[in-house]
């Protein structure tokens, strides 16, 4: 929703070992500046955010960073840095928490302990609410219709539920 569309260079993520880097087209607008960022807002795409809002994607205008913030905090992680020297685009990097090496959110964590899928699913939703029915397809190794099944199980015997928007909500543990 920040993005510039005068070009049409993508959206780029970048995953490394110990981060994520996120790069978005186009620097800072109109009267927000390094210093004063993320205190003042200006909107390029003010239609696409205003769109956004009333889909469900955005809970109010100029909150993003300071929940960002928040919810790296929460999780043990570093609070994210911006680079503004790009000029033509917005650097955001995450530093991955000591807590994701502590816990293990990887595949040999799993070879480790032998539990069903049930609970490998608890677990992968335990490290990272917001991930998706894909992801935890491929985190399991399952089809995405297995998955699907487990969830709708879980649901049913009220495990877990989901909370927001398919895009943008979190799984949480009930049981």
């Amino acid at each position: 929703m920040y993005r510039d569309y005068e070009g049409n260079a993508p959206i780029q993520f970048y995953e490394y070992d110990n981060r994520i880097e996120i790069q978005n087209p186009g620097g800072l607008y109109g009267k927000v500046s390094p210093d004063n960022f993320p205190n003042i807002s200006d909107y390029r795409n003010p239609f696409i955010l205003e769109a956004m809002k009333v889909l469900g994607y955005v809970n109010r205008f100029s909150r993003g960073v300071y929940r960002v913030h928040k919810e790296l905090k929460e999780n043990g992680n570093a609070q994210a840095s911006f680079d503004f020297s790009l000029i033509t685009a917005f650097r955001v990097v995450e530093s991955v928490s000591q807590k994701y090496f502590e816990e293990g959110f990887g595949v040999e964590t799993l070879k480790k302990q032998p539990i069903t899928t049930q609970e490998k699913i608890l677990a992968a939703i335990h490290s990272k609410p917001e991930i998706t029915q894909k992801e935890l397809a491929q985190f399991i190794g399952i089809t995405l219709n297995g998955i699907k099944c487990h969830i709708k199980n879980m649901t049913k015997l009220g495990i877990i539920k989901h909370e927001g928007s398919t895009k943008s909500g979190k799984w949480i543990i009930v049981k």
